[in-house]
């Protein structure tokens, strides 16, 4: 969501909360605290893939979570695909709801991803068993949105993915510790998978390929 209406939605130290339902998992109103994307200017957060319907609400802005009496309208999961909510307003009170309209958009890499992907772009970095069993943790404690777009950076040359550059690291140092995502591990022509192929090469290969700088690719929430 962008607030466009900052002055009025964020007075007096208000916050922004989701509040979703319609799905295998919801909330009880007002919401859960949505997340702050500095990469995008935009808040965030990681709804469950069943949900159907959401809104946001103005909250208080400390803990416990409190209705601050402003909201948006019924907004449909379908319908925000690839989208950010623009809250352009204005404000609305006493159960009115406050208008925005859907706005598409390619979001650049997101703080949380970028800083992640930050820690393990040398081999200095990410070329032990401590560094790469950090970097798994690191990984599955991000939201699914998250991860999605990590997985989708392109590292090195030739040129792999984030989700198969932790596999390699996964495989090279005996990491028991699986990858909560969807990571299909790819085959060779003869199926044989990939990664297998990929940790029988040499420590110094792997250095080689963990010296990497990653580039930006779209992803749609």
């Amino acid at each position: 969501m962008q607030n466009s209406i900052t002055s009025t939605w964020d007075a007096d130290g208000a916050g922004t909360a989701i509040h979703y339902w319609g799905g295998s998992q919801g909330t009880t109103f007002p919401g859960v605290r949505v997340n702050w994307d500095a990469a995008n200017s935009l808040v965030y957060f990681d709804l469950p893939s069943d949900v159907t319907t959401y809104m946001f609400v103005r909250v208080s802005g400390s803990d416990p979570i409190s209705d601050w009496g402003a909201k948006t309208a019924d907004l449909s999961y379908a319908d925000s695909v690839g989208k950010y909510f623009d809250l352009t307003g204005p404000i609305a009170w006493g159960g009115a709801t406050t208008p925005g309209s859907f706005v598409a958009f390619t979001p650049d890499t997101t703080t949380v991803v970028a800083a992640f992907a930050a820690t393990i772009d040398t081999s200095a970095e990410a070329c032990s068993q401590s560094a790469a069993e950090a970097a798994v943790d690191a990984y599955n404690a991000m939201s699914s949105f998250e991860q999605n777009q990590f997985d989708a950076l392109s590292f090195g040359t030739p040129a792999r993915t984030g989700s198969q550059t932790l596999e390699y690291l996964r495989s090279f140092y005996n990491i028991s510790t699986p990858l909560n995502s969807n990571f299909a591990v790819e085959t060779l022509n003869n199926g044989t998978p990939m990664i297998i192929a990929i940790s029988v090469l040499s420590f110094a290969t792997l250095a080689g390929i963990m010296l990497f700088r990653f580039s930006k690719k779209s992803i749609h929430s």
